[in-house]
């Protein structure tokens, strides 16, 4: 396939990020543009070339659009598993915002509809194609840190809390997005770790809301049925252990993903703020004195990541792309998750049907 002919659905914020991108790359063509707000829509479309027959308002006429050869999908998460299980339909590659799903009911559906007929489908874990996450992940691959006790994560914004005054949008109902820090944020923090340190194999979670209601317009208030914040500590089939806290409360905190490793042999420390440089301590009996120094991440770990989704649309062998499977895995860690805090108890991660241990 010389030329890969997009389709994007939704038009927000990302969209424009997306977008730009997009126009960037060679052997691209954005062929398709999908929003419910028409003027949003006419004005993108004007500007990208974008043809009055292919301005669609519902995403099922953009995916059967045979002019279009992959679609972008950037929408509530609602609506994710919808449009996946339409591209399955339709065979259409996919490229698909996380959290995968609203519930693991839901990604247990798709999964069955996506063992019959595959597609290429990638899921929006960004932080995978930042280069100090690229080159923490070769290191760790290649053993330097020998074996792996302990990862630490946590992702902070500040963004909900009361001070910002915040209305209610589709992320602070659970109708909408299936969960709120956890699936906004904690989507990525697991991720991160399973990138990293491999499969979980239990969770034990606490989940709350801070701000239990919030402004409509001049209707008044309306309840938020979602968390605000959520930790929870984790085993992985390894034997590593893992501790985790989101907020989107964390007053000070713009987007701080950070990560510290723990090997018997060293410890890496990395954070998103920070995408070309890692810190890095590593002992020996020689070396007892060492001490936590900065490193530069070699030019090489840097990835467009739709270049990426183009290469795997493509059929190209692509490395640590983060797939279906990987959203599909993802969806069941934090259903454990939700589990758990509903209960109080430890929750074994099993797929389809969790099983509560230590109760």
């Amino acid at each position: 396939m010389s030329m890969v002919r997009f389709g994007l659905i939704g038009l927000g914020g990302m969209a424009n990020h997306h977008l730009y991108l997009l126009s960037k790359l060679q052997g691209v063509n954005i062929t398709a543009l999908c929003d419910v707000n028409l003027d949003v829509l006419n004005s993108i479309a004007d500007k990208y070339g974008v043809s009055e027959e292919q301005r669609y308002t519902d995403y099922d006429s953009l995916i059967q659009d045979p002019e279009v050869d992959a679609v972008i999908s950037i929408v509530p998460n609602k609506f994710h598993g919808k449009i996946i299980q339409l591209c399955i339909q339709y065979g259409k590659p996919l490229m698909t915002e996380k959290p995968f799903t609203v519930n693991f009911e839901e990604a247990h559906m798709l999964k069955e509809l996506f063992e019959k007929k595959p597609i290429p489908c990638m899921v929006g874990f960004s932080y995978r194609y930042i280069p100090a996450f690229r080159f923490v992940k070769q290191l760790l691959d290649e053993g330097r840190f020998g074996t792996i006790r302990h990862i630490s994560v946590n992702y902070l914004q500040q963004w909900g809390a009361e001070i910002y005054d915040v209305p209610f949008s589709w992320r602070f109902s659970k109708e909408m997005s299936g969960s709120g820090a956890l699936g906004d944020l904690g989507s990525h923090m697991i991720d991160s770790a399973r990138y990293f340190i491999g499969e979980f194999k239990a969770v034990s979670g606490m989940m709350t809301t801070f701000v239990k209601e919030r402004q409509v317009g001049d209707v008044g208030m309306r309840e938020v049925d979602v968390d605000d914040f959520t930790s929870f500590q984790a085993t992985f089939q390894n034997g590593a252990m893992g501790t985790f806290v989101t907020s989107r409360n964390a007053i000070g905190s713009g987007n701080q993903l950070e990560i510290i490793i723990y090997g018997n042999k060293g410890t890496v420390k990395l954070c998103c703020e920070q995408p070309d440089e890692v810190e890095i301590c590593l002992k020996s009996k020689e070396n007892m004195e060492a001490t936590f120094e900065k490193v530069k991440v070699p030019e090489n770990f840097y990835l467009n990541q739709l270049q990426d989704f183009i290469d795997f649309v493509a059929g190209k062998s692509v490395k640590d792309v983060p797939g279906f499977v990987d959203g599909y895995e993802n969806q069941r860690v934090m259903e454990s998750i939700m589990t758990s805090a509903k209960t109080g108890q430890t929750v074994e991660v099993h797929g389809a049907n969790e099983r509560i241990i230590n109760c």
